[in-house]
């Protein structure tokens, strides 16, 4: 399906100053902009497929709820790091050595939460252009939206970890370390079943 505001932000990417829409602040306030003259939106199971929830559960953590990364904060269904489950409203314990800091939000917040971070990065990829399926919703949850769809839009033979940047690849060596954009998105639809463009 098309999403309604497509036209509205490409026509605002055309003019706009470039960097615009990395910050996803930007993105929400056009949406918002929008809203206010009525413009439709793309509902909620049209923009992400229903799929992608069991599908994101299971390649972060294997459906288990309250497990932690040992590189990283990352915890729970999701992998969220501790910055963007607060920053999604979520509460953080204080042992740094347990999932979400030894505290067990139950997995409908988990979900809830996972959802309303997936809106804001689906809304982020459109901005930019990119198309929203299983691939790159998982492009940004694993990178973060703007440095996805940077990804996305790279050629094929453009170096992963160059542009995914230091920390990310350092955080996943086998999956960046050397690895073109090709490769990158090749692993990609190894996990998803589908290619990011």
């Amino acid at each position: 399906m098309t999403d309604p505001r497509k036209a509205a932000f490409d026509a605002v990417r055309a003019i706009a100053r470039p960097g615009l829409f990395d910050d996803p602040g930007n993105v929400h306030a056009l949406d918002n902009l929008l809203d206010a003259f009525g413009a439709p939106r793309m509902s909620e199971t049209s923009s992400i497929p229903d799929d992608y929830w069991p599908m994101l559960s299971k390649i972060e953590s294997g459906d288990r709820p309250y497990i932690k990364a040992s590189t990283s904060s990352a915890s729970g269904l999701y992998q969220f790091i501790r910055a963007t489950w607060i920053g999604e409203g979520g509460s953080w314990g204080s042992n740094m050595n347990l999932a979400f800091g030894g505290l067990k939000p139950p997995v409908s917040e988990q979900l809830a939460r996972a959802k309303t971070f997936t809106e804001k990065n689906a809304a982020a990829l459109r901005a930019k252009g990119i198309p929203i399926n299983k691939a790159s919703l998982y492009a940004a949850h694993f990178f973060g939206a703007g440095t996805a769809a940077k990804v996305i839009a790279a050629d094929v033979d453009d170096r992963a970890d160059a542009i995914a940047g230091e920390a990310a690849t350092k955080a996943n060596p086998s999956i960046l370390k050397g690895k073109t954009v090709g490769q990158f998105l090749t692993w990609l639809h190894g996990k998803t079943g589908a290619w990011a463009r």
